[in-house]
């Protein structure tokens, strides 16, 4: 997921796992004009890039110069990655820890960690590099410590350490199986040939933690003392696997890092020269600013390197001399999100509901007005720019604009929903079982005006053309994952599978801690390179499926043949079918896919606007 206005994900870092996470925390980045920063998450801090004495050696080696200041429009959950799945918390641990790989602009593999090989697309080798060092007294980084995080955590009985991304480690049910070869390499047999396993998120950005870390708690499956480990939550293991060593963390105000001078990757011999001395900033730090208009007023005022800019904002910037302006396709789709958990609104079980609310919202406005143009209506789950994305079959589901947008499309599938139930339409107002009139509230982020906008537009057209009212509610993107999408069983209540944090057992049983009915603070990754990817959301123990959603058609098998599909027609053909479920059964209300706009000092050298803009982000650097 995504933060409406938590992390821009213009310029990630190289791995751009957490933006690639589904739960990313929040709703897209520029979606919601969403705070900027050239990293998974990434941050600000200090005086952005001025009185820089960069340039290059007597060897024409770079030298690092400046201090890279990103921002955040609210603060990280965690340091503690094996619970969290937020854009902000990946970003500040990112900066630390790189990950297994990256994928480049091309789409191909760029070794980070390591580099994965197959001969046949189902049993994958990957092979660790020799320099990588943890920190700690942990010694070097093996295939053992992967093989014994991998089958005791991510693959722990009944997910016992809470592992917020578990369900990517199992194929129908059961365990991936991995194997250690030798003290680098491990292999990952499928139970299936899947030739885009190396572009998933599996393992592409992976991060690892320490054997002798871990199997401190493994053995009586102590979920807690995991949680709370200091050397965990204090990064006191990263050694020299990142680009970036941690500091401090001001808990709502800003995250340190320096250089870090051991950095792994200075070693490797197969990479570009670009790659020899990065990364080329003395530090990197991410600070916290709530109020949109602070952070775009530090961009435009050179107090920070790199911000996220509201497309209402957006021509301003493009207007000054001193900040450039990145417009790049993004995978986040904005949607209205429905609680279909016992503690949101029942009716939103039901398809023709679903459809119902999207029928009431005219996505061309929002998305030429509210947006300015930067963002266009979505129909289902990919975006227009992706090779995936098929029109035909979905044209009768395109809720919202011409003929599908309105009173009389959104009503009478709502009087079609209602009719054998107890609710009932009183001139203009949905009433309900008890008779009074519906009331829904609908939560926004408190870090980005246009979100606040786009729930209050939405809130409007509900009433006008549903006759159902909204209550709007702001809270912080951390705020919202950890009081409205985590969920759990009440006490003593024991529930047949949890798939953690996010979806912590069958809708009827397991509930936030606050009750609530649409959100629109979460933008969901569609995951264009690798649509499978996205399937979490759709399962019913789908480890995002926080709302509750239960699949009445067999989008999940579709998705699973999709992926084990070598024929890329054949694949593109089942994809063209889940896409058409999905836009039937709206699971959420498709609205937007915005592009990402973020402004930055133009001493800043690297960005570009393209997709994978950021996959490179060690070798940015300031102009001197």
């Amino acid at each position: 997921m995504s933060n409406e206005s938590d992390v821009s994900r213009t310029l990630s870092t190289p791995t751009r796992r957490d933006i690639l996470r589904t739960l990313g925390i929040g709703a897209t980045a520029s979606a919601a004009g969403c705070n900027g920063l050239f990293g998974d998450g990434g941050g600000d801090t200090q005086p952005g890039a001025t009185e820089i004495e960069g340039g290059t050696d007597e060897t024409g080696v770079r030298r690092p110069a400046g201090e890279f200041a990103g921002v955040a429009g609210s603060d990280a959950n965690s340091l503690n990655w094996l619970f969290t799945n937020d854009t902000t918390s990946g970003a500040f641990v990112g900066l630390t820890l790189d990950g297994a790989w990256a994928v480049d602009e091309d789409q191909n593999v760029f070794p980070l960690w390591a580099e994965p090989s197959t001969e046949d697309g189902q049993t994958y080798r990957i092979t660790l590099r020799d320099n990588l060092r943890w920190s700690g007294g942990y010694g070097q980084m093996t295939a053992e410590d992967w093989v014994y995080m991998i089958r005791n955590v991510f693959q722990g009985e009944d997910n016992w350490a809470g592992y917020t991304n578990a369900g990517d480690w199992f194929r129908q049910g059961e365990p991936i199986p991995v194997e250690q070869i030798d003290d680098l390499t491990f292999e990952i047999r499928l139970p299936e040939v899947d030739p885009s396993f190396p572009l998933k998120p599996v393992l592409w950005g992976q991060r690892c933690l320490p054997k002798g870390i871990l199997e401190k708690y493994v053995p009586d499956k102590d979920t807690q003392g995991l949680q709370q480990d200091e050397e965990i939550n204090q990064l006191q293991y990263t050694g020299n696997l990142g680009p970036y060593t941690f500091e401090e963390w001001e808990r709502e105000s800003q995250y340190v890092t320096t250089r870090n001078e051991e950095y792994y990757i200075r070693e490797a011999d197969d990479v570009g020269e670009e790659w020899r001395n990065v990364p080329y900033f003395d530090s990197y730090t991410i600070r916290v600013i709530a109020e949109e208009s602070s952070r775009l007023n530090a961009l435009r005022e050179g107090e920070v390197t790199s911000a996220g800019i509201p497309p209402q904002n957006a021509r301003e910037f493009q207007d000054l001399e001193t900040v450039d302006v990145y417009v790049q396709p993004q995978p986040f789709v904005q949607a209205i999100k429905y609680n279909m958990r016992a503690n949101g609104w029942r009716l939103f079980r039901k398809i023709p509901v679903r459809q119902a609310f999207v029928c009431a919202v005219n996505k061309q406005t929002l998305a030429d007005n509210l947006y300015r143009g930067f963002a266009d209506p979505a129909f289902t789950m990919q975006p227009r720019f992706s090779k995936w994305y098929v029109e035909e079959g979905i044209e009768e589901y395109r809720f919202g604009v011409g003929d599908l947008y309105g009173r009389a499309p959104a009503r009478s599938r709502m009087r079609r929903a209602i009719e054998d139930t107890d609710y009932r339409y009183d001139g203009e107002t949905l009433i309900g079982p008890d008779g009074s009139a519906v009331t829904l509230s609908l939560y926004a982020s408190s870090a980005s005006r246009t979100n606040q906008t786009l729930a209050e537009l939405v809130a409007q057209e509900v009433e006008a053309n549903l006759g159902i009212r909204v209550g709007i509610e702001t809270v912080p993107g951390n705020t919202f994952q950890q009081k409205y999408a985590a969920n759990s069983p009440p006490s003593g209540k024991e529930v047949p599978w949890s798939a953690g944090a996010f979806n912590g057992g069958p809708r009827g049983v397991s509930v936030s801690q606050e009750p609530w009915d649409m959100s629109v603070v979460l933008g969901f990754n569609t995951y264009p390179r690798t649509p499978s990817s996205s399937a979490t959301f759709f399962r019913t123990r789908g480890n995002v499926n926080y709302y509750g959603y239960v699949p009445e058609s067999n989008i999940p098998e579709l998705y699973a043949e999709a992926s084990s599909t070598v024929d890329e027609e054949q694949r593109r053909e089942l994809f063209a079918e889940v896409f058409e479920q999905l836009a039937r059964e709206q699971p959420f209300g498709f609205l937007l896919m915005p592009s990402n706009i973020v402004g930055a000092q133009d001493e800043l050298v690297g960005p570009t606007e393209t997709f994978a803009s950021g996959w490179n982000s060690q070798t940015y650097y300031f102009e001197s």
